[in-house]
């Protein structure tokens, strides 16, 4: 399929067309994609202090240091609790990225760049959202390992929290909250992957969520660093210090409501157990 954009003047570029374009270009396999070039040549966030920031929700909560330990309630309430999350994950990205506004990116970084900026910046977003599908199913799969069923599993009020973002209209808030979720999944992998007693709960021994979010097989930036790359694009503000304030602290809510989220699915099964 061509790639399709469309001028209304010289100067001017069709928002429709071209958000239509990012949503719907050429299909590449990952061996022929396009490599992302970052707009960015320095992250604007201290990307240390956020990663120390989403270990400490994940050390830092009751039910992951009992899943750590290989209590199957515990792991069982990790599996049901969160799905609706990791379920939802996909969706998200398909819907918002299909409303992604594109005159401020023209007004700031010029027709030429933003025409180039969607080429590659729209395979980078199919990428992340075809392998958030892939992880679904490996949640899945891992709930399969142990017979858990996941089909209609309840959302706790801290889950619904958590997704709340996925639904803002405000580029940054958005981008952000992949980024906060992308730390909290990286340092929630390399924890519970790490524990014997979780993955020897798992008759294959392993826990291929997991695994499949420890493993880094991109060629290019990260899909962290793409995250924070748009959101930072998308930012007003060109002061470098301004934004990053912005993201940190938008990508920080994000980890913190994890631990919430967290929280909130231990007291369920502690009411349950009761």
């Amino acid at each position: 399929m061509q790639f399709l954009i469309l001028w209304t003047c010289p100067t001017v570029m069709d928002e429709q067309a071209l958000t239509a374009a990012f949503v719907a270009g050429p299909k590449t396999s990952k061996s022929e994609g396009i490599m992302y070039a970052l707009l960015f040549s320095e992250p604007a966030v201290d990307r240390r202090a956020l990663r120390v920031h989403a270990r400490e929700e994940v050390f830092g909560s009751p039910l992951i240091r009992a899943c750590a330990a290989g209590d199957r309630e515990a792991i069982r309430a990790l599996l049901v609790g969160f799905w609706p999350f990791v379920q939802a994950f996909e969706r998200a990205i398909d819907v918002r990225v299909g409303r992604l506004p594109t005159r401020p990116l023209v007004q700031r970084f010029g027709q030429s760049r933003v025409r180039a900026f969607f080429n590659e910046a729209r395979e980078a977003v199919r990428e992340m959202k075809e392998e958030e599908g892939s992880h679904a199913l490996l949640w899945r799969r891992a709930a399969d390992e142990l017979g858990i069923d996941l089909d209609n599993s309840p959302m706790v009020e801290g889950v619904k929290q958590l997704l709340a973002n996925a639904d803002s209209e405000d580029p940054v808030e958005f981008f952000c909250w992949l980024a906060g979720t992308e730390y909290i999944a990286e340092e929630l992998a390399a924890y519970l992957c790490h524990a014997p007693a979780f993955t020897g709960a798992f008759p294959s021994g392993r826990w291929i969520w997991g695994l499949a979010h420890m493993e880094d097989d991109h060629e290019g930036p990260s899909h962290l660093e793409i995250d924070e790359d748009l959101a930072r694009a998308y930012h007003p503000a060109t002061d470098p210090d301004v934004a990053g304030a912005t993201l940190f602290a938008h990508i920080r809510r994000c980890e913190e409501l994890f631990g919430l989220a967290a929280n909130d699915v231990l007291e369920k099964l502690q009411l349950q157990a009761a």
